[in-house]
């Protein structure tokens, strides 16, 4: 079960550079991975990747609206590819 959530954070870390090199990533791809971004952090909603996991569904729903400087959105991105991979392997 972990593995497979470990599957969202690597996306999410995936959409993250597409937003950051400018790429034209759907809407409903933002919002649906952002959503369950949002739904993964109350599964375990004590844990300290919980809190990681709504920053960057939270930064996902604010690059719609506003320009995010690449560094912060790269950053992020390798923070939650480190907890996806460390996901994957648990």
């Amino acid at each position: 079960m972990v593995g497979l959530l470990g599957l969202v954070d690597i996306h999410a870390t995936i959409l993250l550079i597409a937003i950051a090199l400018g790429a034209k990533v759907p809407l409903g791809i933002i919002i649906g991975t952002a959503i369950f971004l949002f739904a993964k952090a109350f599964i375990y909603i004590k844990d300290i990747g919980s809190a990681t996991d709504i920053l960057v569904a939270s930064l996902i729903i604010l690059s719609i609206f506003t320009t995010i400087p690449q560094w912060i959105l790269f950053i992020i991105a390798v923070i939650i590819g480190f907890k996806g991979l460390s996901s994957l392997a648990a």
